[in-house]
């Protein structure tokens, strides 16, 4: 008990601590609300596909791609965005006002909560935890698998929010945001180069190691950054509803199945991250784009990103009390 109790610690501590700093560091004023946006932007165009590529191209593929793990969690992720779909709709139903008085349709609402349940923040969290547990060459899963869930968790965003803005783009607008995606052409480009076995040279394979490293941390710490803990009042109902859909209702659902399918080890934790893992940062971004409730957007992502530090940790524990982590 003790012992599974310091691994699923030391998965979940890291995380906690670069979230913390970030928060401090706001607080401290050594940086502004608007440079973290700004700096995770970059982040996600440049840090983060570099990371999905260097995971890529160092791992051993024959282990690192598990067909039927990355099939169960596609099936699964589409299975919570058709439950959240249906269910979302019949459950917020009153229209709303933001913190400056501006009046939020229940549509919008509807369009945030519906994304917060399914999107996951699996490019940060997901490689960091298993990594954290597994070390980085049986984590290649999870780099692999973020290729696979990373697309689909875009399509299904600019289909919900394209719903509900009643937008006549339709699968134009889903194609483009899959083709502008920096996330996965790093997957794409990475697959380009280790397939034909095409190997980088050892100078610049260490410098973009390098500048790989980075992505993780910094995302958490410009997470940190953003976090406010004012006007939750006002949303509180809504927050509720999406932080226990995405951290609770999830991976209860979904987690159960996976073990009873016999997934085990680094592809069992990989896909409860998918699941346990908090609301996708760039939600917030693109709900802000469709004019989509930002503010609440912006909570969910700040209230699931808190308490998913638990949940993640939990599920570890009993993960591995079962027997079905195995480190």
């Amino acid at each position: 008990m003790y012992q599974n109790l310091i691994i699923s610690a030391n998965a979940v501590l890291p995380l906690i601590l670069c979230m913390a700093a970030g928060y401090l560091f706001r607080i401290a004023h050594l940086i502004t609300e608007d440079f973290c946006r700004k700096c995770n932007t970059f982040c996600f165009k440049t840090f983060l596909p570099l990371m999905i590529f260097m995971n890529v191209y160092n791992s051993d593929l024959e282990s690192a791609v598990q067909p039927n793990a990355f099939i169960f969690a596609a099936a699964a992720v589409l299975t919570v965005f058709a439950l959240a779909f249906l269910i979302i709709p019949h459950l917020v139903k009153k229209d709303s006002v933001d913190s400056s008085g501006e009046p939020v349709p229940a549509k919008s609402r509807q369009a945030v909560l519906i994304q917060a349940i399914f999107r996951s923040n699996f490019v940060i969290f997901g490689y960091q935890v298993v990594a954290n547990v597994y070390g980085s060459e049986r984590a290649a899963v999870a780099s692999v698998m973020a290729a696979i869930v990373v697309p689909l968790y875009n399509v299904l965003a600019v289909i919900t929010l394209e719903y509900f803005t009643n937008s006549k783009n339709g699968i134009g607008s889903v194609l483009k945001g899959i083709a502008k995606n920096p996330l996965i052409w790093g997957a794409i480009l990475a697959f380009a180069v280790k397939l034909p076995g095409i190997t980088i040279p050892k100078p610049i394979c260490t410098g973009l190691g390098n500048m790989a490293a980075i992505a993780t941390p910094l995302s958490l710490v410009v997470l940190g950054g953003t976090f406010h803990f004012n006007a939750l009042k006002r949303n509180a109902a809504a927050l509720l509803l999406g932080a226990a859909g995405k951290i609770v209702l999830s991976p209860l659902i979904m987690v159960p199945i996976a073990a009873l399918l016999g997934f085990r080890d680094a592809n069992l934790l990989s896909l409860m991250i998918v699941f346990a893992s908090p609301t996708a940062v760039n939600s917030y971004t693109m709900a802000d784009a469709y004019g989509h409730d930002p503010e609440l957007a912006g909570q969910l992502v700040v209230m699931t990103s808190i308490f998913s530090m638990g949940s993640v940790f939990v599920w570890i524990l009993i993960l591995q009390n079962l027997g079905l982590i195995v480190v």
